[in-house]
């Protein structure tokens, strides 16, 4: 099994909203997901979409866009909820109509095929000069819910592989890190977890691309997948565990 990732789709298959409108290269950019995908990632592969899936405003307006991304090749698509995510649903009985190959991730983890999967939509931090005070209130529940996805996780390793280092994903749609490129909270929280991947969007401008997390960083790769700067084409996720780190002295 392969893992890729591609964030912040927006798709809008029910609703009017032109992407283009951001830029040129969003016009039809679906086609442009769906070739590279197509060409990619193959049926027992599983895709990382953290955030902004669906510009719908309910589950009922979102369905078209979900089974388009649920037709796509690949055994899981794991979704997290981004701030534009508004038909993301609230009931048991909505998450019933969720297409079969979408996995979501609230605080929460899973396995596939030995890889554990984890995230949860994080939130701005309080030092980026775009938080303002009614983000307090998400900041906290979202920094929580972080904590709660990488428990779960470190419980499903333990459950369901041997007892060797994790391959653990974290999916987040914020960048742990702000706009400037300073660490947070989140990304404090995630060093306390043997975590070996970090996939994030929500950055579309290219002075947010030019200080944003990329590669490996003291152990962790991090990958920047917001779909414009990733060109539409899927990144490839690492699948093994990041080398050992070795302290000095």
């Amino acid at each position: 099994m392969r893992v890729w990732a591609l964030s912040d789709p927006h798709l809008s298959f029910s609703t009017d909203k032109p992407m283009h409108v951001f830029g040129e290269q969003w016009r039809r950019h679906w086609e442009k997901i769906a070739a590279a995908w197509n060409s990619h990632v193959g049926p027992q592969d599983a895709v990382l979409v953290p955030g902004d899936v669906s510009w719908a405003r309910t589950l009922g307006h979102a369905l078209k866009d979900l089974q388009w991304l649920d037709r796509l090749p690949g055994r899981a698509k794991l979704l997290v909820r981004g701030n534009h995510d508004a038909w993301w649903p609230k009931t048991p009985k909505e998450r019933e109509q969720i297409p079969p190959t979408l996995v979501l991730l609230e605080g929460s983890a899973v396995e596939i095929q030995g890889q554990i999967f984890c995230g949860t939509g994080g939130w701005l931090s309080p030092q980026d000069p775009y938080f303002e005070p009614l983000d307090r209130t998400p900041y906290t529940r979202e920094l929580a819910a972080l904590e709660s996805a990488l428990e779960s996780a470190m419980s499903a390793f333990t459950k369901a592989v041997p007892p060797t280092q994790p391959v653990v994903h974290v999916l987040i749609h914020f960048s742990p890190r702000t706009s400037k490129g300073q660490t947070t909270a989140f990304e404090t929280l995630l060093r306390k977890y043997p975590v070996s991947t970090v996939t994030y969007g929500h950055f579309h401008l290219p002075e947010e691309w030019q200080t944003a997390p990329q590669g490996e960083l003291d152990g962790i790769h991090f990958t920047l997948a917001s779909a414009d700067f990733i060109n539409f084409l899927p990144v490839a996720i690492p699948t093994t565990p990041p080398p050992p780190q070795t302290g000095g002295g």
